[in-house]
């Protein structure tokens, strides 16, 4: 049975997705989400933090797990629009090198980094997180939010984040999770369309993650569930997709721009959300360490 743990894509149709995907919907992912594409992280069920707030938060309860020392040199592997490597800059005063596989978000990572004031610290180029071309112990800190999930072959990019590490150096890791991996038909389906929808590969349970840490000779390894910090991103995910369900004039005028692509974005929202109501989807955090 298909259980949807396993790639979703051949790695060069995954990656030829993420880049279409990306430099196509950059701007309006902005628009929508704002400058943080990911979850926020509120501190309990009756937490009314606004959304945009709260992913700073999020950024910043991941800054303490891992923990990042003030000043170390930080990779941002999937570095998004580059909003995590700018306040990791800014708030800690980290030297950050973001990598993505789009060329239109380091286009716009730049220019933010510019923007902030904090481009003689933070600096974007295009490459692939598994294979990241940097020297043996470059970096303090490996830094992944939100971009495991893209990953095909997860060994192999946890292999690659401990080569590029320092010795004593943190990796430090958000991503989505399966629930564990008895998972029924429906729930698999219902996976295999978020894959389709967001462009990911594949979710793992967490625990995968800590054995998948010591495969590749980490060591420190710890673990965490924040799904209940995180689940009212998508309880509070109306607002994101209202504007375009106000006018379907705009949605065509999107379509006409963006292509098919904006449709599978509107449906990717109730989606996470159904996967998170039914228990399917988790929110994983996870550290380990080089050996010194």
């Amino acid at each position: 049975m298909d259980t949807a743990l396993e790639p979703h894509w051949t790695t060069p149709d995954l990656h030829d997705a993420i880049r279409n995907h990306y430099d196509n919907l950059v701007d309006l992912y902005e628009d929508l989400w704002g400058e943080h594409i990911h979850h926020g992280f509120w501190d309990s069920r009756e937490d009314k933090t606004d959304r945009h707030t709260a992913q700073e938060r999020l950024v910043d309860e991941l800054a303490s797990f891992a923990p990042v020392a003030r000043g170390s040199r930080v990779l941002d592997a999937g570095c998004g629009i580059g909003a995590s490597a700018i306040r990791l800059a800014a708030t800690l005063g980290c030297e950050v090198e973001g990598i993505t596989l789009s060329e239109e978000q380091v286009r716009r990572a730049t220019a933010k980094a510019h923007a902030a004031g904090v481009a003689d610290r933070v600096t974007f180029r295009v490459a692939d997180a598994m294979a990241t071309g940097y020297p043996d112990a470059s970096f303090d800190v490996v830094w992944a939010l939100e971009s495991c999930e893209l990953m095909p072959d997860k060994a192999a990019f946890i292999a690659e984040c401990a080569r590029v590490l320092r010795p004593g150096g943190v990796l430090v890791v958000a991503t989505w999770c399966a629930r564990d991996t008895a998972l029924d038909e429906s729930e698999s389906r219902l996976l295999r369309r978020i894959y389709r929808d967001f462009v990911v590969s594949h979710v793992l349970p967490i625990p995968e993650y800590e054995r998948l840490c010591e495969k590749a000779g980490l060591t420190g390894t710890r673990a965490e569930d924040w799904t209940e910090n995180t689940r009212a991103t998508w309880e509070l995910s109306s607002d994101i997709v209202r504007p375009l369900l106000r006018d379907p004039s705009y949605i065509w005028r999107l379509v006409r721009a963006k292509g098919i692509d904006i449709f599978r974005f509107i449906n990717s929202v109730p989606l996470m959300r159904q996967a998170y109501d039914r228990g399917v989807m988790r929110y994983g955090v996870f550290r380990a360490e080089r050996r010194p």
